[in-house]
């Protein structure tokens, strides 16, 4: 009787650790499936201007445990053609968005039916009332200082005798009004005028680069992001010519335009660290999402000026080929 008193009690003990040690399984099982979605919206995804910033997008992912889910898109026609991909997104179960903004204007409008519980990231521009949602971003006013002092170093006193150009993008976005401004504020402190800003995008901006630099030619053309110094490229490449040619000083990071940096088609290039903008725009909204009390913080990345002399130096090209780990 003994005897079998202690194999019953063996026998509940064993039924016991069995249920506990399922149950924690079943847990631990549950835990790891359960991974936060992140959905990542930009204008022309498919550009290779994307390419370091996608790397460390997915860096960061591996890193944090993110799904990342980089959104196909082409050149945005609109706010309401961003507005009706981000609300997509988070209907189909996204906690986290980062977006780059293709106006700054009206962020409230933008994300006036996204629920408060959805963690958002601001990703290159800042919306106009700043401090209202987590950015990482370039210093857009230093990319700004840094075109015009470059161009003010290769001419000093001789810059008075040249005409000065400025493509400025799409200037509904905040980080390309302070890119302008400081071009401005840097080139008036010298008494230069520029002769002409273009701002827009795509066709349109090509289209008036061609009027304008037939009926006022100049000499230096400052491009404030990487799809305007493109467009110049583009120009000088389509002039045969060489009657209208001019030196560019522009923002970049695609291959095209480190290319054309190389070829000497582009004077001096001003390069975001994009794996960085990346990596911190994934870190810093996982920490939103898994620590619902956790403050939402701002990120600035570091840009560096880039020209044919530097450009094969060891941390530049780190800068410009990151290598994921």
């Amino acid at each position: 009787m003994k005897k079998n008193r202690i194999y019953f009690g063996l026998l509940i003990l064993a039924l016991v650790v069995t249920i506990v040690w399922t149950s924690a399984g079943m847990l631990g099982v549950n835990k790891e499936e359960k991974k936060y979605s992140v959905s990542v919206i930009v204008n022309d995804s498919n550009n290779d201007r994307w390419i370091a910033m996608r790397e460390g997008l997915e860096q960061a992912a591996k890193d944090d445990d993110i799904q990342l889910n980089y959104v196909s898109t082409g050149v945005f026609a609109s706010e309401d053609e961003e507005k009706a991909l981000i609300e997509r997104e988070v209907e189909n179960g996204a906690d986290g968005i980062i977006v780059q903004l293709v106006s700054s204007e009206d962020t409230y409008a933008v994300f006036e039916k996204i629920d408060s519980s959805v963690a958002v990231m601001l990703l290159e521009t800042d919306a106009v009332s700043e401090g209202v949602y987590s950015v990482t971003a370039p210093d857009n006013l230093w990319i700004g200082e840094a075109l015009a002092q470059t161009v003010l170093q290769d001419y000093g006193d001789s810059l008075s005798e040249k005409k000065i150009g400025i493509l400025s993008g799409n200037q509904n976005q905040l980080s390309m009004q302070q890119r302008l401004g400081s071009v401005k504020k840097l080139l008036e402190e010298e008494n230069i005028e520029p002769v002409w800003i273009l701002s827009g995008q795509g066709e349109n901006l090509s289209s008036e680069l061609v009027t304008k630099q037939a009926d006022e030619p100049v000499d230096i053309l400052i491009t404030l992001g990487n799809a305007e110094t493109e467009t110049a490229v583009d120009y000088l490449q389509a002039d045969t010519s060489y009657k209208q040619q001019f030196m560019i000083y522009g923002e970049g990071c695609s291959d095209k335009t480190v290319y054309y940096l190389d070829k000497g088609i582009i004077k001096s290039l001003v390069v975001p660290n994009e794996f960085n903008m990346g990596y911190q725009s994934v870190h810093a909204i996982a920490e939103q999402i898994k620590y619902k009390f956790s403050s939402a913080e701002s990120t600035t990345v570091e840009s560096l000026v880039i020209n044919r002399q530097n450009l094969y130096d060891e941390e530049n090209q780190k800068i410009l080929f990151p290598i994921v780990q």
